[in-house]
């Protein structure tokens, strides 16, 4: 295997171990990790046959009752995702990790009774931990990249198809929904001014919405070439710290998939190379 693409393979798998060990942090600071959702009071599995199948092995309600099982699965997490970071490539610490993961993702959807997909970057990223083939690494690693263009593109045409991005004042509404209690309760503060400003001021707040959805059809560009990958990556980042500073809505563990526009030279060499193959 070429040295630069070793390297680069050695340096994401690491990435993907310090990121897996932020998000249990992150999940900690937010009181959201399983030991802290004992007995949650409600369970939604909803239309998800992969959720319904979970829950028959009883595996979910096992973990709701007992808080030692769950604050065990938790330090496990932690645990292995440390030791990781100095192990990259041992593939018995990574199916453990993503089994974690896994049945984190579905036990906390499932008492949340909301089911977010901001963890799904985690679980495509994680099966590169114990890749070794460089082919398939790097086959791997170029289809994330188009998943990542498409959850972005497809939202823009999603817009279009719904016919919302033609309704008049639609953020300024969209930001009354989104805001009205913390409004009510906190009209003084600074985001609330902020937001009422945007409110009664739906020109402005068009131009945020219409930037938004500018940004998301930008990703088209990707699925024909990566020239504009530094550009749609700093995109992508932008796109969810303007989310998170007018909606609120965190999605910093979904920002994982701003990895795979970083110009990995070894990788994308070796994709070039391989390409005529799969033509």
């Amino acid at each position: 295997m070429p040295i630069s693409l070793q390297k680069e393979q050695a340096q994401i798998q690491r990435f993907i171990w310090l990121f897996l060990s932020f998000v249990w942090l992150f999940r900690c600071y937010q009181g959201l990790l399983l030991f802290q959702l004992h007995q949650a009071p409600f369970i939604s599995v909803k239309a998800d046959n992969i959720f319904w199948i979970y829950h028959a092995s009883q595996i979910p309600y096992w973990v709701i009752k007992y808080q030692a099982l769950a604050f065990a699965m938790d330090i496990m997490w932690l645990i292995i995702a440390l030791i990781g970071i100095f192990k990259v490539q041992n593939r018995w610490l990574a199916g453990l990790a993503f089994l974690l993961v896994f049945n984190y993702l579905i036990i906390f959807n499932s008492l949340s009774t909301h089911h977010e997909h901001i963890l799904v970057g985690l679980l495509f990223f994680m099966p590169l931990l114990w890749v070794r083939d460089k082919t398939n690494f790097v086959l791997i690693f170029a289809g994330i990249r188009y998943y990542a263009i498409f959850t972005l593109f497809s939202a823009g045409i999603w817009k279009v198809y719904r016919g919302s991005l033609f309704i008049p004042n639609q953020m300024s509404e969209i930001l009354k929904h989104q805001h009205i209690d913390y409004l009510i309760s906190y009209p003084e503060t600074y985001f609330s001014n902020t937001i009422t400003y945007l409110i009664t001021h739906p020109s402005l707040a068009n131009l945020l919405w219409y930037g938004a959805w500018f940004i998301e059809l930008s990703f088209v560009l990707g699925f024909f070439t990566r020239r504009f990958d530094k550009l749609l990556g700093s995109l992508f980042i932008i796109f969810f710290i303007m989310d998170y500073l007018l909606m609120q809505l965190c999605f910093v563990e979904f920002c994982i998939f701003a990895l795979v526009f970083y110009p990995w030279k070894g990788i994308w060499k070796h994709y070039e190379a391989i390409k005529p193959l799969n033509a």
